[in-house]
């Protein structure tokens, strides 16, 4: 007898237990479109995806992936988790503190960090730090020069009262998000290449 393909199996199964396609992607917790593009045999099935659907439809996981290996993608450089952290560091675009909590919440609560995910989370969380700095020096002026009518040493107020001094807030967000846009382009570039 042929062995099945993953994608005809999960199929026959769905199929089998009555459910529709959108059924089975509620149930999984996938999208629709990825139970169509999986029964069709135009995607390959991540892991994630594979267990949810396994379980849902009752099949042991080992039957989907042993005939079908070559058709199951595995992320071995964590590159999806990657790019999960710089689109999470973009918060810092609503509070600028956000963008150092929640990529460094999110690294702190992963399991199984490889080298190459801990080297993009700490770069992550040393420029939006380093930028915190920044930003704060100009709040902090802002709050002790006009709030609190402190005087200043004169070369600190010559520097602080620069024009330049005013581009800091523009610079923190303008370098923050080309560093956060060129680096998630590098990840998906390095995935991409790295699956051809």
């Amino acid at each position: 007898m042929e062995s099945q393909s993953a994608n005809q199996l999960i199929k026959l199964s769905r199929k089998r237990k009555g459910l529709t396609q959108q059924e089975l992607a509620d149930q999984a917790g996938v999208s629709l479109r990825t139970v169509q593009r999986i029964e069709k045999g135009t995607e390959e099935i991540s892991g994630f995806s594979l267990k949810q659907i396994s379980q849902i439809l009752e099949i042991p996981l080992e039957q989907l992936i042993m005939p079908n290996v070559n058709q199951i993608s595995i992320d071995n450089n964590q590159t999806g988790s990657i790019k999960a952290l710089y689109l999470a560091s973009l918060t810092f675009l609503v509070n600028p503190l956000l963008g150092l909590l929640v990529p460094a919440i999110m690294g702190y609560t992963k399991q199984n960090k490889d080298a190459l995910y801990s080297k993009h989370l700490k770069k992550i969380i040393v420029i939006h730090a380093v930028g915190l700095f920044f930003l704060g020096s100009f709040i902090g002026y802002i709050i002790i020069a006009d709030f609190f009518k402190i005087s200043l040493p004169s070369f600190l107020s010559d520097i602080f009262n620069s024009a330049y001094f005013l581009l800091i807030p523009v610079c923190y967000y303008i370098l923050i998000l080309t560093f956060t846009i060129f680096n998630y382009i590098a990840i998906r570039k390095a995935k991409l290449s790295s699956a051809n």
